[in-house]
């Protein structure tokens, strides 16, 4: 007698074939700094916030200091000195600048999303809504307002 055959549902196969992909990504940022906490208050805050042109508390909480700890893990802690009394350098003055419209961090093993609603771009071109997210009265969230004369 054969023994009975497993039935495999396709929820059961796709589970089972993303299961590899999704134990391989890390549970936290690889730079090794999680973006939490309350709002920025440090000088490298008013240092992102002098930089991007927006107040500091328009980046999400903890994200300068991330953006900071992450800088400082690549080695630019003298460039970091240097732009806290107030010298220019124009590459870690752009890599600040990028990383605060973009949300990504520089990682130890590249890039790393820190936040992806909370970042700047999003202010910054108001008509611009990110994927996913409701863009509030007269989005796709709500019903649209009914026309005079229509049926």
């Amino acid at each position: 007698m054969n023994p009975p055959i497993a039935q495999l549902t396709r929820r059961a196969f796709v589970a089972l074939c993303g299961a590899p992909a999704v134990a391989a990504v890390p549970a936290a940022p690889s730079s090794g700094v999680a973006v939490s906490g309350a709002a920025d208050s440090t000088p490298f805050a008013g240092l992102c916030a002098r930089l991007t042109g927006f107040p500091a508390a328009a980046l999400p909480p903890g994200f300068a200091a991330a953006l900071h700890g992450a800088l400082l893990s690549a080695g630019r802690g003298d460039a970091l000195d240097a732009a806290l009394r107030g010298a220019s350098d124009a590459a870690l003055e752009c890599d600040i600048i990028a990383a605060c419209y973009s949300g990504v961090l520089p990682g130890v093993a590249g890039p790393v999303v820190a936040s992806f609603y909370g970042a700047l771009v999003w202010e910054a071109a108001s008509f611009a809504v990110p994927r996913g997210a409701c863009a509030g009265a007269g989005s796709w969230s709500k019903r649209p307002p009914a026309v005079a004369g229509a049926s």
